[in-house]
């Protein structure tokens, strides 16, 4: 990653002293008020992402890596640049899947300093859940959406609180007059213990633009997904899915999996 490379090197060098001059380390968490000179945050947030605006906009030095999107899934060809868009292949609506990760250097120095929790509400992360954050971009390169799909790739401490995301984003999107539907459990899917979440939200901005946003949360065992294993009858560990998604789009584009 570009990032990761950049940094491991300042680290080696300049660590020791920063240590020794008292450096002051601190991630913003939501909601909290900003620390007085002391916070640290990316250079690039997702919510900084214009819709409407050329997808070139955003600078390539304020990501670490940037790839073709699967649809919220692991990061496919590697892109050089914004302006590398046309490489990737439309989804069914037309838009292209850009996904990008954070410039990582204050997230690397967070772990050299061993300060564990500072580096998971740092990184690639949206109110302190790891993500796979993407822009969606239509056929004139404009970013038309945006997406964030929690990390499947995460601890599974982090991945059992996955859902949890979708309350900050109903919470965010409070004034959009959201409207949610309970999924009812399909062929084949199960509690995880007592507990079987499957909801989907639509929401239309207030200020009149179209714009629409979803907001997916589940937790759930899906058709194969066994809590034991039949041959061992050990807990087959991380055999369930947590997740919230959400997508953000301007019109005359529509949330994928919206009504």
């Amino acid at each position: 990653m570009r990032g990761a490379g950049r940094v491991r090197g300042r680290i080696r060098v300049g660590l020791a002293g920063a240590l020794a001059g008292g450096l002051v380390f601190c991630v913003a968490m939501p909601g909290a008020a900003p620390a007085q000179d002391a916070a640290v945050l990316p250079a690039l947030s997702i919510w900084d992402v214009k819709l409407g605006a050329p997808v070139t906009d955003i600078p390539d030095s304020a990501v670490a890596t940037l790839a073709c999107g699967t649809n919220g899934g692991p990061a496919s060809f590697p892109l050089k640049s914004f302006a590398d868009w046309q490489q990737c292949t439309p989804e069914a609506s037309g838009l292209r899947e850009l996904t990008f990760t954070y410039d990582d250097e204050q997230d690397y120095i967070a772990r050299a300093m061993e300060l564990e929790y500072r580096a998971l509400a740092g990184g690639t992360s949206v109110y302190a859940h790891p993500v796979v954050l993407s822009v969606l971009v239509d056929d004139a390169g404009l970013a038309q959406g945006i997406r964030i799909v929690t990390d499947d790739r995460a601890s599974d401490r982090d991945r059992r609180v996955a859902m949890a995301l979708s309350r900050n984003f109903k919470a965010r999107f409070g004034a959009w007059n959201l409207d949610c539907h309970d999924i009812p459990m399909q062929d084949g899917e199960q509690k995880v213990g007592n507990e079987f979440l499957h909801q989907r939200c639509l929401g239309t901005n207030p200020d009149g633009s179209g714009q629409q946003v979803l907001i997916e949360a589940s937790y759930l065992r899906k058709k194969g997904q066994e809590a034991l294993s039949r041959e061992t009858q050990q807990i087959n560990k991380g055999y369930y899915q947590s997740q919230t998604r959400l997508e953000l789009v301007n019109p005359p584009y529509s949330p994928s999996g919206a009504p």
